[in-house]
């Protein structure tokens, strides 16, 4: 049980930094690009693939192994899944959230300054949307992206690939 969570935990802190970087793709290119919203969520998810696959299988899982040709395609079809389920919560979220926007103004008699402003509904749906393919995404990995790797209970730094 210690292990699970020691992953989960690992799986949180990468996914957290994997979900920064999805979010500024995404609303970067929705909100600065003008991009489609299903594309630029398809593009933001692929690129936190790539960098969780590779943070996932040094730290959360220990994998070393250099052969990983069938892992890679195992991994591919998990997050291509969560990736349609992730781009439907998302749009779902934005379809059923009304939209509303979060901003902080400060005004004085002289003047007033917009520090910043977001769009509410966008960020709720991408929590969401986020949740439900981190769910994936970790079952996927642990029960058969890395199932192989076996851990010395006794001592966690003994990691055996089969």
């Amino acid at each position: 049980m210690k292990l699970v969570i020691k992953q989960i935990t690992k799986f949180v802190i990468i996914g957290l930094s994997a979900v920064l970087v999805d979010l500024i793709i995404y609303y970067s290119l929705t909100e600065l690009f003008k991009f489609n919203t299903d594309i630029s969520k398809a593009c933001s998810f692929m690129v936190g693939t790539v960098y969780t696959y590779y943070l996932n299988k040094m730290w959360t899982w220990r994998y070393t192994e250099k052969s990983n040709r069938g892992m890679i395609v195992t991994f591919a079809s998990i997050y291509f899944v969560s990736m349609l389920i992730n781009i439907f919560v998302n749009k779902l979220g934005l379809t059923l959230i009304p939209p509303f926007e979060v901003s902080l103004n400060i005004q004085t008699a002289d003047y007033s300054t917009n520090f910043f402003s977001f769009k509410g509904q966008k960020f709720i749906a991408f929590f969401f949307a986020t949740l439900a393919s981190a769910v994936i995404n970790f079952s996927g990995q642990k029960f058969l992206v890395f199932k192989k790797v076996k851990v010395n209970l006794k001592d966690e730094t003994n990691i055996e690939v089969s």
